[in-house]
């Protein structure tokens, strides 16, 4: 019970919220939530509605919900600040007990409360006593269908067979409740959805941070289509170390049926739901020009729900989201999730530089005819950041690369808005240490340890900066082009090839890249490189290398940086401190070094995350998963 009145008091601050913006008078009368019996709750329109919003509150803001990314967990990303437990994951160093960071939109206990209150309104909402009208019961039922599905959905994906508790908890149920097997959650999952379909056939579509009839065809998409994968096959997964000696193989994947039906079902769900829905801009017959295909990538990241591709996800001012803002000292800022350019940004632009990306994820992105990038194929004056695909500019900050406006203390150092990341030598003897690096004049202890940024969900018309201007942004939890690529995966797996690459064209025609040529194994790891770079800080590439047996591919190695130098050529009039990136001024030496700061290791046990040691004590049914 303790976790309902819990769920009380945030109603309660939901409807604070609410009631401030409307009749003062009306809130002076308002009675607590805290002091209301349950079954007030559910007669009301406006509190039952009030308690489902509140459902919403647990996905925080996803991936963008801290400075750190499930990307820097793998290849793509370095979490910049040391002493916050990152390399418990990277370096394989976690243990049931221990005190890796924690991320509260895929953690165990953070996630199960929020079970427990889907629970309580499914229960509450199909009573045979339920006063509210039948087109607002349906709503919420469809709604709290979808959360539980999805808060499972979060679990299966981290853990695996997960406690399926379908009734609210009471004191006598909550010590003995032992892990449902793998193919049983998934199961579960997928009835929630199916049962949210249904019940949401009729909602309109007129807010995307709330459920809908297509977010749960999406997200069944996804969870088949991890369900489908090789980790969770008995005939792919023993060569992991760890499995092959797990004597409870039920709880972490499929012991009986094939893959085959499994891909199968996947490509089900992501057809239902391509039938459905329309994306954006795939109708182009030939690749979309550069500037267009910029363009298009970086409108389905700046718009947000604006863009039919933002399915569902965190907004700005919607159910939940200021109880998930900290309010600030007095002058007035708030700290809370989603504040992306503050959290990643360059420290010349005071911004915390939190998770950047690595050389690994930079050298994915071909160049813009589509052949792939290769450091050792570069004359002696080629920039290697020219004349590359479409998305690395919308994606990725780097050396010279133009940027928002500085502030006024920045603007001393640097006078082209330009992101400096190097070390330049001057003919005078000078020697310039870029802005935006850890030797640089302003807050260097926030740099990169990479040479790069991001610049993904970042506005660079809007300042950001602590302590006002934290810049927001929405966060995007299903994209219509993940369903895409599912269902790409789906058919290469079921050996459709002509099929994956018609669709897989629309994709990267609109990212100005050209037909599909390959087959077989080649044509799989392109539909790894595009699904990569496609979902970049998406929460995919963590769970994809996962479920694709490539964690060792993905992290039995150091993170590499770009060393960056820049000396002058003879007869370059420019003078410091005045610097601009230009190849006709400096010769560049481009150099590739380990960023020391993690010890990365591969690790067989982090293929699944270990149940929390405290649950484990409070109740012994819990079996452990492997390698802990």
């Amino acid at each position: 019970m303790k976790n309902y009145y819990l769920m009380l008091k945030t109603i309660f601050s939901f409807l604070l919220i609410t009631s401030l913006v409307g009749c003062q008078d009306d809130f002076l009368e308002t009675t607590p939530l805290s002091e209301v019996s349950d079954s007030s709750v559910w007669v009301s329109p406006v509190l039952a509605e009030a308690a489902v919003l509140d459902l919403y509150q647990g996905t925080w803001a996803g991936v963008f919900t801290s400075e750190t990314t499930t990307d820097a967990f793998t290849d793509h990303g370095i979490f910049t600040h040391s002493g916050r437990n990152v390399d418990h994951y990277t370096g394989g160093q976690m243990v049931a007990g221990g005190s890796h960071m924690k991320l509260p939109h895929i953690d165990w206990t953070e996630i199960y409360p929020y079970i427990r209150g889907a629970n309580i309104a499914i229960q509450k909402l199909s009573s045979e006593d339920n006063q509210l009208s039948e087109s607002l019961t349906t709503r919420l039922l469809g709604e709290s269908y979808f959360m539980r599905a999805y808060y499972y959905s979060q679990l299966m994906r981290q853990y695996g067979g997960v406690v399926l508790s379908l009734e609210p908890f009471t004191l006598s149920s909550e010590s003995s409740n032992p892990r449902s097997s793998f193919s049983a959650t998934v199961d579960q999952i997928v009835s929630d959805l199916d049962t949210a379909i249904t019940l949401l056939d009729d909602v309109a579509i007129t807010n995307k941070a709330r459920a809908n009839k297509l977010t749960a065809h999406a997200l069944k998409s996804r969870v088949l289509t991890h369900a489908a994968s090789d980790l969770h096959d008995s005939s792919k997964n023993g060569s992991v170390s760890t499995i092959a000696a797990y004597a409870n193989k039920e709880l972490i994947g499929y012991t009986s049926g094939t893959q085959a039906s499994r891909w199968q079902a996947a490509k089900s769900a992501s057809q239902a739901f391509l039938d459905a829905a329309a994306g954006y801009k795939l109708d182009y017959s030939a690749p979309a020009d550069h500037a267009e295909a910029i363009q298009n990538y970086t409108d389905m990241w700046l718009q947000g729900p604006a863009n039919v591709d933002f399915l569902w996800g965190r907004l700005l001012q919607e159910p939940g989201y200021e109880t998930r803002t900290y309010p600030g000292g007095s002058d007035g800022w708030h700290f809370g999730p989603a504040m992306l350019a503050l959290y990643q940004g360059p420290n010349g632009y005071h911004e915390w530089s939190g998770t950047t990306p690595t050389e690994a994820l930079v050298s994915k992105y071909t160049m813009s005819d589509g052949t792939p990038f290769d450091w050792n194929n570069l004359g002696a004056d080629q920039d290697p950041y020219a004349d590359r695909e479409a998305r690395f500019y919308s994606t990725i900050l780097y050396d010279g690369a133009g940027y928002k406006e500085r502030a006024a203390d920045a603007a001393v150092y640097d006078k082209f808005n330009q992101l400096q990341t190097g070390i330049y030598q001057f003919s005078d003897g000078t020697t310039k240490n870029g802005l935006d690096t850890r030797k640089g004049p302003i807050e260097d202890w926030n740099g990169t340890r990479s040479n790069y940024y991001f610049n993904k969900f970042i506005d660079p018309s809007l300042p950001a900066g602590y302590p006002v201007n934290t810049q927001k942004v929405a966060a995007p939890y299903l994209r219509h082009t993940e369903v895409l690529l599912n269902y790409i995966e789906a058919t290469i797996n079921l050996g459709e090839e002509a099929d994956a690459k018609a669709w897989l064209n629309k994709l990267r025609f609109r990212n100005g890249l050209p037909a599909v040529t390959a087959s077989g194994a080649d044509l799989v790891e392109l539909y790894k490189l595009e699904r990569d770079k496609e979902l970049v800080n998406e929460d995919a590439r963590f769970f994809d290398m996962k479920r694709w047996l490539d964690g060792p591919a993905s992290l039995n190695k150091q993170a590499k940086a770009v060393s960056i130098i820049g000396t002058q050529k003879s007869g370059s009039t420019m003078t410091p401190p005045t610097y601009k990136k230009s190849i006709s001024d400096f010769d560049y030496t481009y150099s590739h070094v380990d960023i020391t700061l993690e010890t990365r290791e591969w690790k067989d046990k982090v293929y699944f995350m270990p149940i929390p040691l405290d649950e484990i004590n409070k109740d012994t049914s819990l079996i452990q998963n492997p390698g802990y």
